[in-house]
């Protein structure tokens, strides 16, 4: 197969110790991101990247090696790597091809179902089809798997088997795993799958080829239906297992997932209930029992080829499930006699995930951000077959789980795609006006805007708020919010006066409802002062700065992030009206407050050194500046990456001070020259 193939290139290429290799599973945005912070792990960038961030630091941090490969497999979804778009303007979606390395040390290496991959994302000529195995190969594979080389009687059987096969591998490694397990001789292996054969040529277009995809070839879901049967009859769990994981992602399945996948099914023959008495002492001994079950359930799977143990480091072990697997299970869900069964495991799938994936409460988010991590690619599968088990409701609440997750990390491509899909559901099943409906709505202004769109989000926030007035009242806190989020996108259009208006609006109304030291009505205050400083008002700024620092420090204590916003505004006050050691003395403890709270590497700690630098520059410290900004850069390079703009915006300034400084130099040395003559 493609991907064997290119397994077997990377350890070529492992063997020269100078040469780096990435593995990278691109079958879609999640799966490709998941990835590259793996990687981004293992190269030692920072472990607060993320999002676009992240995935530029990956790619630049790859660029710099003297010698690399990188192996993009399964690449089906040209669309995602931005293949075949042409729509114009500065606000689409940019495609994963832009974080892909390039370089004249390197080579990247795609694998893909779809030819169109040729003359898109690689040059035409640069494309290599992939033929089938050869008659001798697939003799070889059978004997490997099965374990046992073919005799002079088994020659003929085993030839007409592999014809019947396609010499497809994956169809081979499944019959001759079949054979190993069942010692199954060959003729009575191809006895059985031609009898398998005439049935589907019965069932024609009514069954399987109405709903298989094209590239599922029959033999492979001959094989499948073969293997299937004889796992259903020795282990039920097992074969609900598969069917259920049919739903999920097919790469790194967790054993915590299965095992809760087949909790969720319950055990064959109902659930065992034990006495109050004894169901205290025996619950430890009961969930070994049946952790020893679903491993036995997973080898069996594994001995059959549906699933395959994942090399790792992690001690708690991951499955992958062959694309084709997958593509086998679900077809034979999709026969009109199996409706029901297609909802149920559907409906398993998606209560196992939710389940697991975290509830991330504000008080223990970090805490659970690798949890988070583990099950995000699952979660989104599980969620899009939510209208298929009539759970949308359900899937739009574990989506927007997920979209918090996605906000934390600034992932906000990823969770457009999330928001889009919650505020489908809801709207579908919950109705336009109803308030889980509008609040995904909001969501997805929110993303529209951090990811510039500025346009799309004001629309939006429109709309949202329209319906919260509407629905739940003017002096509803959610309503206020739609308020707010207006207000922040006219400030970020340049839109100063309506920007003001509307938060002197929500600001009273916040005072009026929630009360003058509640949160977000200091959070309005704090807003309406960030529109003053815009318009130059800056004695009235500084009024306001200086009261929500005060209602800050003893509401919120003196750490918290908003407390350490507000005394940087204070500073930014004081340097906007040239009092420079006023916000010098403010910058340097907000720069020791950063520190110790966020860590050397926040992007609100880099913003704190390169505001010091500045105001050092001002006050005439030009040595202190250039050392404070030459620290700041190099750690901005590190943690954003050399294209970021405020990686760019540093080294323009540094470019500059180097610049006035040769000037100053030139001019010192003129006039010295001048004087002695």
């Amino acid at each position: 197969s493609k991907t064997q193939i290119a397994l077997e290139y990377a350890y070529r290429r492992s063997r020269d110790q100078a040469c780096s290799v990435f593995w990278v599973h691109a079958d879609n945005e999640a799966t490709f991101t998941q990835d590259y912070k793996a990687i981004a792990k293992r190269l030692g960038l920072a472990g607060n990247l993320d999002g676009p961030e992240l995935l530029t630091a990956v790619r630049e941090r790859i660029e710099v090696d003297p010698c690399w490969v990188l192996i993009l497999d399964n690449a089906d979804n040209l669309a995602v790597f931005g293949a075949g778009r042409t729509q114009p303007g500065a606000e689409e979606k940019r495609g994963l091809c832009d974080f892909v390395p390039r370089g004249p040390a390197g080579t990247v290496l795609w694998t893909s179902r779809d030819k169109r991959i040729g003359g898109t994302l690689v040059g035409a000529r640069r494309a290599i089809h992939v033929g089938g195995m050869t008659e001798g190969e697939a003799r070889t594979l059978l004997e490997a798997v099965r374990d046992e080389e073919i005799g002079e009687a088994e020659a003929q059987g085993a030839a007409a088997l592999l014809a019947e096969l396609e010499w497809l591998p994956l169809a081979v490694s499944q019959a001759a795993a079949y054979m190993r397990r069942t010692a199954t001789p060959i003729d009575e292996y191809l006895s059985r799958l031609r009898r398998r054969m005439k049935r589907w040529e019965v069932l024609g277009e009514t069954e399987f080829d109405r709903h298989r995809r094209g590239h599922v070839s029959n033999s492979v879901l001959q094989t499948w239906d073969i293997s299937i049967e004889h796992v259903r009859e020795e282990n039920q769990m097992a074969c609900n297992i598969l069917h259920a994981l049919a739903y999920l992602d097919n790469q790194n399945i967790p054993f915590a997932l299965i095992a809760k996948v087949a909790e969720t099914m319950g055990r064959p023959g109902g659930d065992r209930e034990a006495t109050s008495a004894s169901a205290a002492g025996n619950k430890q001994d009961g969930n070994q029992d049946d952790n020893d079950d679903v491993r036995a359930a997973t080898v069996l799977l594994q001995h059959f080829s549906f699933l395959r143990l994942r090399a790792s480091d992690d001690r708690r072990g991951a499955y992958d499930m062959h694309k084709l697997v997958q593509e086998a299970t679900l077809c034979s869900l999709r026969q009109d006699a199996r409706r029901t069964d297609e909802r149920r495991f559907s409906e398993v799938a998606l209560r196992a995930v939710a389940a697991l994936f975290p509830w991330t409460l504000w008080e223990s988010r970090r805490e659970l951000w690798e949890e988070c991590e583990i099950y995000l690619v699952h979660v989104q599968h599980a969620a899009g077959w939510g209208e298929l088990c009539g759970g949308e409701v359900e899937a739009a609440a574990l989506l927007s789980r997920v979209s918090s997750y996605l906000y934390d990390h600034a992932r906000w491509r990823e969770r457009e795609t999330v928001d889009e899909k919650a505020y489908a559901f809801r709207k579908r099943v919950l109705g336009e006006k109803h308030p889980d409906t509008i609040r995904s709505m909001a969501f997805l202004g929110n993303t529209y805007f951090e990811q510039g769109r500025h346009d799309e989000a004001e629309k939006r926030n429109m709309e949202v708020l329209g319906l919260r007035r509407e629905v739940l009242g003017e002096k509803h806190p959610d309503t206020m919010r739609s308020m707010a989020s207006l207000a922040i996108t006219y400030y970020s259009q340049g839109r100063y006066y309506e920007a003001q208006k509307r938060h002197m609006e929500v600001l009273a109304l916040r005072r009026e409802v929630l009360g003058e030291t509640h949160p977000e009505t200091i959070f309005s205050m704090a807003q309406l002062a960030v529109v003053y400083f815009a318009q130059v008002r800056y004695d009235e700024a500084e009024k306001i700065f200086v009261e929500v620092l005060a209602l800050r420090r003893d509401v919120l204590g003196e750490k918290h992030p908003d407390t350490l916003d507000s005394i940087a505004s204070l500073a930014a006050a004081y340097f906007a009206q040239g009092r420079y050691d006023e916000a010098e003395k403010i910058f340097v403890e907000v720069l020791a407050l950063r520190r110790d709270v966020l860590g050397e590497k926040h992007r609100d700690t880099l913003d704190a050194m390169y505001n010091l630098a500045l105001t050092w520059d001002r006050g005439h410290r030009r040595p202190e500046a250039f050392a404070m900004m030459q620290e700041c850069i190099q750690l901005q390079c590190d943690v954003l990456g050399q294209t970021h703009p405020d990686t760019r915006n540093s080294l323009q300034l540094l470019d500059e001070w180097n610049t006035d400084a040769k000037k100053t130099l030139l001019s010192a040395e003129h006039s010295g020259a001048s004087h002695s003559i």
